[in-house]
């Protein structure tokens, strides 16, 4: 018999700590192998995790609409109904899997005395109260819309746009609102920063004629994003430095080709991962693609739907651009940035003809590629685009 402690796991660099906000199965409920156990919200979306093992869920440790530290135990797996648990309690903030529990303790409240140093405590999550720091929120003053009260992150953003908690005087101009930041924002924030302070970059174009993809788009009733993700995995194969990532005195090539679509909502950019994307039939890409999209902007993405590709795909084309230059989204060494399709008058056999084209922008990681690298793999998915 066993016993399977269940973890908050950690779904990016940098999450140090994730909300929970809803279980998917009640304790005495049997647990399968892979089904959906539990959502965590992440700075990218609320994300649905799967038992990593199979059994009763006999007890849950850590309540939705709670936080806790990554790698927190919240819930434990049995094989039977009635075998003995180890002597695990409720989960409080700050623990982590080796801390030390009562059986019987009751769930401790999450405090936070962050602000002017009054001995005045709120329930707050960890989020909340970093956040609170981050904006200047004396977050005792702030009203707590969760569970009796509790004060969550919304609720800090929501006393710093009105400047009711504030413990810092606004900066901004007569007639300027000041709006924080959103989880998705910040997180695209940081990752561009970074991007563009740690990776040298340079940027090639090409115009490609689509008259052929666009045929085969129809034929087999998908989107120009398809074609386009379909010809970037396969040339990608013959390419091995435009599917690596830099980590420091060395190059580390993915055997995969997994490939990032760039996906635009109102509260920044995520980019959802399409696997093996160099395998599949241009039907099954397209309905992985439109999967991932409708999951990210409903909110609800599984944890395996980010991070690890070798390459990201970002179509503004939809908007009606004819071009623009991305930024590599890191550790990745490439981005292609997609243009619009638009009839263009172009020479055809020494003639003027009408063709559809697009423009295709290449932005490169140079401490892993070079121009003639990043210029032989543009040449081969204009290749296949164009055969």
């Amino acid at each position: 018999m066993t016993v399977t402690r269940v973890i908050l796991p950690k779904l990016g660099l940098t999450m140090d700590d994730g909300r929970l906000i809803a279980w998917h199965k009640k304790e005495g409920d049997r647990v399968e192998k892979g089904e959906v156990l539990f959502e965590v919200e992440t700075d990218k979306a609320n994300m649905e995790i799967e038992a990593s093992a199979s059994g009763v869920l006999r007890r849950i440790l850590l309540p939705a609409e709670s936080s806790a530290p990554v790698a927190t135990v919240i819930a434990l797996i049995a094989d039977t109904v009635d075998e003995p648990l180890p002597d695990v309690g409720r989960a409080t903030a700050g623990m982590t899997p080796e801390s030390p529990l009562a059986s019987n303790s009751p769930p401790s409240k999450v405090v936070s005395s962050v602000g002017d140093g009054s001995t005045d405590r709120v329930r707050s999550s960890p989020a909340a109260r970093k956040r609170a720091q981050e904006l200047g929120v004396d977050i005792n003053v702030v009203r707590g819309t969760g569970p009796g009260g509790r004060v969550g992150l919304e609720d800090v953003e929501a006393a710093a746009s009105s400047g009711s908690a504030s413990t810092s005087p606004s900066s901004g101009a007569v007639g300027e609102k000041r709006e924080p930041l959103t989880r998705m924002r910040r997180a695209v924030a940081e990752a561009m920063t970074r991007s563009v302070r740690e990776a040298p970059q340079f940027s090639i174009s090409r115009d490609v004629d689509m008259t052929a993809a666009d045929a085969k788009r129809r034929a087999a009733g998908v989107s120009y994003t398809d074609v386009i993700v379909a010809a970037a995995a396969t040339a990608l194969r013959a390419h091995p430095r435009l599917r690596s990532r830099f980590d420091g005195d060395a190059a580390v090539v993915s055997e995969k080709v997994d490939v990032g679509i760039a996906v635009a909502l109102e509260a920044g950019l995520i980019v959802p991962v399409v696997r093996d994307a160099d395998r599949k039939a241009l039907a099954a890409l397209r309905d992985e693609r439109e999967a991932l999209e409708t999951a990210v902007r409903s909110g609800r993405a599984r944890a395996d739907a980010f991070g690890g590709a070798a390459i990201t795909v970002s179509n503004l084309g939809p908007f009606g651009v004819d071009r623009f230059t991305a930024i590599v989204n890191p550790p990745e060494a490439a981005i292609l940035a997609v243009g619009r399709v638009a009839d263009r008058v172009m020479a055809v056999n020494g003639a003027p003809a009408v063709r559809p084209v697009v423009s295709l922008t290449l932005t490169v990681d140079h401490r892993v590629a070079d121009g003639a690298d990043a210029a032989r793999y543009l040449a081969d998915v204009a290749k296949a685009l164009e055969t």
